[in-house]
């Protein structure tokens, strides 16, 4: 950084911890944008800064008016029906939005922003170190338009408890979709034409990340999934659940009652905070001509197929979505 970079963050800094201090929060703002315009270096270090020295003070959450909704599942097309849901409601009660992939949304801002601080591949540890720079960056853009971002990372937090994929102050809520690992594992040994391959996406044998972005241009990010049943029972945490305000949706539940699910995550939306309104119409006209269509999946597992998931598959987890194999 040079000289007159150096005096610029050092004034703004100070600045920035004048408005931190007196809860001047559209100031803070403002601080934020006019720097990301124009001075995107210094814009990092007052975000970073900022993040440290404001995410734990009881004003942090009225900060940002917008906020994240996470849509996640272990299959990344599993959110699309839901996705394709929020999308038609808002449209029809004029409710301003902001959809995308986490990966995508991520990648897109870091290309804009072009900042020497970040290598071509974001992985694990950026996003432990950086996912709450990540998030506020990508809600700064879009002002007051609640952000949904698809994704398929589990949760996680570090061991100070100080690093999270999402952070409270700024999620707004989040929906976990989830579906049977036999299934899943059915669509995979389809996908592949190969049990172990199927097996090791599954249960993550291989301890691998994995990606979900369709654009990868300058930055490619990778995402912690982990195995199926460590992916869920990061979002079923009670914790998680209750901090985050999150809701778990079996992928059934989409066919076998989609009226009833589609009000319930309305509600959710409602109790977290987003002030949108109820449209019973608008729903009940979505599910008539939207009819939800399980992934059929072959019944041509073999019991030794089956003896392989359930030794590598938690049980707790498998009861508690009331799954069996």
């Amino acid at each position: 950084m040079s000289i007159i970079n150096k005096i610029k963050l050092n004034y703004n800094l100070k600045l920035l911890d004048d408005l931190i201090n007196n809860q001047k929060n559209k100031e803070i703002l403002a601080l934020l944008r006019e720097t990301k315009e124009k001075n995107k270096d210094i814009f990092f270090h007052l975000l970073k800064h900022l993040n440290h020295q404001y995410s734990h003070k009881p004003n942090a959450e009225n900060l940002f008016q917008n906020k994240l909704v996470l849509i996640n599942s272990f299959q990344l097309d599993d959110c699309s029906y839901l996705t394709k849901f929020l999308k038609f409601y808002f449209s029809k009660t004029n409710y301003e939005h902001y959809f995308d992939n986490l990966t995508d949304s991520i990648a897109a801002d870091l290309n804009q922003m072009k900042l020497k601080y970040f290598p071509k591949q974001i992985d694990f540890n950026h996003m432990v170190e950086f996912s709450d720079f990540f998030i506020n960056s990508i809600l700064l853009d879009q002002n007051e338009k609640s952000c949904f971002l698809t994704s398929n990372s589990a949760f996680f937090e570090n061991h100070q408890k100080t690093k999270y994929l999402i952070y409270p102050n700024t999620a707004a809520a989040f929906f976990f979709i989830h579906d049977n690992p036999l299934k899943i594992f059915s669509h995979l040994k389809e996908k592949y034409s190969n049990t172990q391959m199927a097996l090791n996406e599954l249960c993550n044998m291989e301890k691998s990340l994995v990606s979900s972005q369709k654009d990868i241009t300058n930055h490619h990010v990778l995402e912690n999934r982990q195995s199926w049943d460590i992916y869920a029972q990061s979002w079923l945490d009670p914790n998680v659940l209750n901090t985050y305000r999150g809701l778990a949706i079996g992928n059934e539940e989409f066919s076998l009652r989609p009226e009833e699910v589609l009000t319930k995550v309305i509600f959710h939306l409602i109790q977290a905070g987003l002030k949108i309104e109820v449209d019973y119409q608008a729903i009940g006209e979505f599910t008539k001509d939207n009819k939800f269509i399980p992934k059929e999946y072959s019944s041509d597992i073999s019991k030794k197929e089956k003896k392989l998931l359930i030794n590598n598959i938690d049980k707790k987890v498998l009861k508690d979505l009331e799954y069996e194999i």
